[in-house]
């Protein structure tokens, strides 16, 4: 058993790519003109950049028997399904967390899998291996992936 797809919003959604590089733009502006500085407009770039990075770069996801891997281009987030005690399922996404109730810590422990990048039967398989390996009890909405961008 094993599942593999990529998310790639920006690549399905095109014409979001440049409200992203405007609001990273005008902000960039704002902080030039408001500080004076490059520097901290440099900086304000680069925040914003890798804040929106879900959305930017594809993620490449596989769940096997050994549990849930999320990678991307800077780095890998590898969770063993013993250790995972949580799902919530969302419109877009799921989360799944090492804590049996929600916690601040849940986006930086656990993994939010997106759909993108799966059709219905795809996002529907997913579903139910997820809650076959980690359980149903947390199906409350999980963060929007447009949260995220």
């Amino acid at each position: 058993m094993e599942v593999v797809w990529t998310a790639h919003p920006a690549r399905r959604r095109p014409q979001d790519i440049f409200l992203v590089v405007a609001v990273v733009m005008v902000s960039a502006w704002a902080v030039l003109v408001t500080l004076g500085s490059a520097l901290l407009a440099g900086l304000a770039v680069l925040i914003l950049t890798v804040s929106v990075a879900p959305f930017l770069f594809p993620t490449r996801y596989r769940l096997d028997d050994d549990g849930v891997e999320e990678r991307r281009p800077w780095g890998r987030k590898r969770r063993a399904w013993r250790d995972l005690r949580r799902v919530q399922v969302g419109p877009g996404a799921a989360l799944v967390s090492p804590f049996a109730r929600k916690s601040f810590l849940d986006r930086q422990r656990g993994v939010l899998v997106y759909f993108d990048g799966l059709d219905a039967a795809g996002r529907d398989r997913v579903i139910a291996l997820l809650r076959a390996r980690i359980g149903a009890p947390g199906d409350a909405a999980a963060p929007a992936p447009e949260a995220a961008a």
